[in-house]
């Protein structure tokens, strides 16, 4: 039986939080039209400036921006690191929760990481909202509907210690052409953060507008939805192979610095390549060390 060796982490403590690549704007916009109405929309606007400028003008901002998505996408291809490898952790990865305390003047005796997989239980919470009606984003009431969201994600956000929330990402369905359900995936370190949460008064008034604005207008187009996982020690694997930090992997674990006091940050990946943490159920802190399972 193999000796039991501490995970080596990707990322060190820090005393900011990790974000990572995020595009708001994008994940907004992409999802209002179908793709016949954002060639519709191309094909009026190509229309507009043909009416208002010489044909050879005209021809102008179609000509550009097609040689610009040409020459961009060959020079990413030729390029050793493209922009699509930003942030990829080339290797398998995996998320373990960190040591609470850590030493950097004693790394062998006070680790960021241990040895043993999956030490901490955790509660994954889903939550989201979609809009069944044509208009979309633009239907009646989303829009109050967004100012609550939001005002709830920067309150969660700004008090993360207070609820054990230790990251969050977003996430859009594809079940339509567009106006599709919007989800934001949570993680927190156990049930009684999460309802501590759920027991916030900015998320109270999101939930008690709902219901209210419902029994006022009879609108029955937005829909809400959530699910929570509690899942014990023990009970949860991930593995990430040559990916960008990302869901569980895309947390911030508070952690002491027990040379200085303050408090840190630490993204979970770590390698993958030591033998407690090579197959599920040696991720799972259920199989045997020194197992050759892939």
């Amino acid at each position: 039986m193999g000796e039991s060796k501490n995970f080596r982490g990707f990322f060190n403590p820090s005393e900011t939080k990790y974000v990572g690549a995020r595009d708001s704007f994008t994940y907004f916009f992409r999802d209002i039209l179908t793709i016949r109405g954002w060639l519709t929309l191309g094909a009026v606007a190509q229309t507009l400036v043909f009416l208002t400028l010489p044909t050879r003008l005209a021809l102008l901002p179609v000509t550009i921006l097609t040689l610009h998505s040409i020459f961009s996408t060959v020079i990413q291809v030729l390029r050793p690191r493209n922009d699509y490898n930003n942030d990829v952790l080339f290797g398998r990865a995996t998320a373990q929760p960190p040591n609470p305390t850590y030493n950097p003047n004693n790394p062998d005796e006070r680790p960021v990481f241990g040895s043993k997989p999956a030490v901490e239980p955790l509660v994954v919470f889903h939550l989201g909202f979609r809009s069944n009606h044509p208009l979309g984003p633009f239907a009646p009431g989303i829009k109050e509907l967004g100012k609550h969201f939001s005002a709830m994600m920067d309150s969660l956000v700004a008090e993360a210690d207070k609820y054990g929330l230790v990251g969050h990402s977003a996430w859009r369905a594809a079940e339509r052409a567009n106006h599709n359900s919007t989800m934001v995936v949570f993680y927190f370190r156990n049930v009684e953060a999460l309802n501590a949460f759920a027991h916030d008064p900015i998320h109270r008034a999101g939930w008690d507008w709902y219901h209210s604005y419902l029994k006022r207008t009879g609108h029955t187009h937005i829909g809400i939805y959530h699910e929570t996982f509690s899942v014990n020690a023990g009970h949860y694997e991930t593995i990430y192979e040559n990916m960008p930090p990302m869901l569980l992997g895309r947390t911030n674990w508070p952690v002491r610095n027990e040379s200085n006091g303050k408090e840190e940050f630490v993204v979970p990946l770590v390698d993958c390549r030591t033998a407690q943490l090579r197959g599920q159920y040696n991720r799972l802190g259920r199989g045997k060390v020194g197992s050759q399972e892939k």
